[in-house]
């Protein structure tokens, strides 16, 4: 149809022209919100070799389903994606993904890998404690020595470092939230073994956004918009409801406005550009923001105190930030009527609210509803992807019959040491880990690959950048190219 404009002159130029369109317009606009074209790269330096296989651990879906089917899928869903491995920092990878049909089933567990390399004994069970959950992992472990192996701690400075020994087989456990076992699982070797399980055996928590109650009276129409140029308070870099789900959802729904596609912009750009300040530390050297932690900027062992979902909430009760992003439990736990009250909880539960991501706030409660980013699957232990049947079957066994209620019900872990303050009790996984994790692995798949996002809102707020986005978009640039062929040849 084109072509019947064209003078006969101008046929080649315009049937050259018209093929480009064809060809580069799908190419350039085409987006997926589901799985990005690129693997998730995360592994900040140092980090060792990627896995030589794919051996994967098992475990149940989480018993709730996200908010918002394209944010994350029920966790029971077959993979979409292969996930790969890179020492890179973050950032897209050169490496094509495979199809759906080219994406094989990890090797079943009685699949060994290679022995165990090091001096240690094969009876010895090394649990990874970051920093000062130390003391906290001798208490447990206490628990569960007594039968054929012995049970110890090694501690390292950083989630990170426990990885790296994890993956080097010196170290057997560490248990992550499903953002950071997203990076363990893809860059780490590692896999899920166990799953923390909560009230009424759950296996899911909800994803949320907590501001002070006045901010809600203030204005009962209350959006996230209405926190662009304020504080932010995060659990965490790169954790699941602390840090991916949010920014995905701020992506999606233009509440951050991105770059064309031939730019380059990070979450943690993203996070920097939407807010004035953040407090999110972070397990990778070089990585998170921490300008509002209250010391100067650096993420540094200074702002341990604001890491991690309690750590994030005292951020918020200080008064460090505006809004925080948390468990959908944190204020019912911490504040001061809370069954693991701090000295620094200085506010009861009724001081806060839940801003709902679409608009308004509610009242902190068990019953979140629909007032979420998504839900996210529990916590998971997770050891090296060649740790053999048999101790791995000692592990689950001993964790299993260990007995718990006196540190789980007793509010004596409000720091999530070792396991979430949540917890009331184990279960074993019989799902494959990326399959567990599901939407959970998809957002953390998304914080490498923005530009993949398939954007359901255009950003209101930023009239400048919309007219610009349109204006060098892919569209336009072909319009342009037959306009000025067709006027070239007249």
């Amino acid at each position: 149809m084109a072509m019947a404009f064209c003078p006969t002159r101008s046929m080649v130029a315009c049937i050259v022209a018209t093929i480009w369109c064809i060809v580069y317009i799908p190419q350039a606009v085409t987006t997926s919100d589901t799985a990005p074209s690129q693997a998730p790269q995360i592994s900040p330096p140092p980090s060792s070799a990627p896995p030589s296989g794919n051996v994967d651990g098992h475990g149940p879906a989480p018993s709730s389903h996200v908010a918002e089917v394209p944010l994350s899928p029920s966790p029971s869903e077959s993979p979409s994606s292969a996930p790969k491995s890179s020492t890179s920092p973050p950032g897209p990878s050169n490496s094509p993904e495979p199809s759906g049909a080219e994406i094989a089933e990890p090797p079943e567990e009685d699949e060994e890998g290679p022995p165990e390399v090091g001096p240690r004994s094969n009876n010895s069970i090394l649990w990874c404690a970051v920093r000062d959950e130390f003391a906290d992992c001798q208490y447990y472990i206490d628990l569960l020595n007594g039968g054929a192996h012995e049970w110890s701690c090694v501690q390292k400075q950083s989630a990170m470092e426990c990885m790296e020994a994890i993956k080097r087989e010196e170290v057997d456990l560490i248990n992550l939230d499903a953002g950071l076992a997203y990076i363990a699982f893809t860059n780490y070797s590692m896999k899920a073994i166990m799953a923390e399980e909560y009230c009424y055996h759950r296996r899911s928590y909800e994803a949320v956004a907590v501001v002070n109650k006045v901010s809600c009276h203030e204005n009962p129409r209350l959006t996230l918009e209405d926190f662009r140029g304020r504080r932010s308070c995060h659990s965490g870099y790169r954790t699941a409801a602390g840090w991916n789900l949010p920014v995905l959802y701020f992506v999606k729904n233009g509440l951050q406005a991105l770059p064309l596609a031939t730019d380059e912009q990070t979450d943690e750009e993203v996070v920097h550009n939407f807010f004035s300040e953040a407090c999110a530390p972070s397990e990778f050297p070089g990585h998170g923001l921490c300008d509002s932690c209250g010391n100067n900027g650096s993420c540094d062992a200074s702002v341990d105190k604001y890491r991690g979902y309690s750590g994030a909430f005292r951020c918020l009760v200080e008064g460090l930030g505006d809004i925080a992003f948390l468990r959908s439990d944190t204020v019912s736990r911490l504040s001061t009527n809370g069954i693991s009250a701090q000295n620094w909880s200085t506010k009861s539960v009724d001081e806060f609210m839940y801003l709902c991501p679409d608009q308004g706030c509610k009242p902190i409660s068990d019953n979140v509803g629909d007032c979420k980013f998504a839900s996210v699957p529990a916590n998971v232990i997770m050891t090296f992807n060649s740790q053999s049947n048999t101790k791995k079957n000692a592990i689950v066994k001993a964790l299993l019959n260990a007995n718990w209620s006196d540190f789980l019900y007793s509010g004596k872990n409000p720091q999530d040491h070792i396991l979430s303050g949540s917890t009331q009790g184990l279960a074993e996984l019989q799902e494959l880990t990326r399959s567990f994790l599901g939407g959970s692995a998809r957002a953390a798949e998304a914080m490498d690959s923005l530009q993949n996002i398939n954007i359901s809102v255009v950003p209101t707020s930023d009239g400048c950048y919309r007219l610009s986005r349109f204006l060098n978009s892919p569209l336009i640039s072909c319009i342009v190219m037959i306009i000025s062929l067709f006027s070239v040849f007249l």
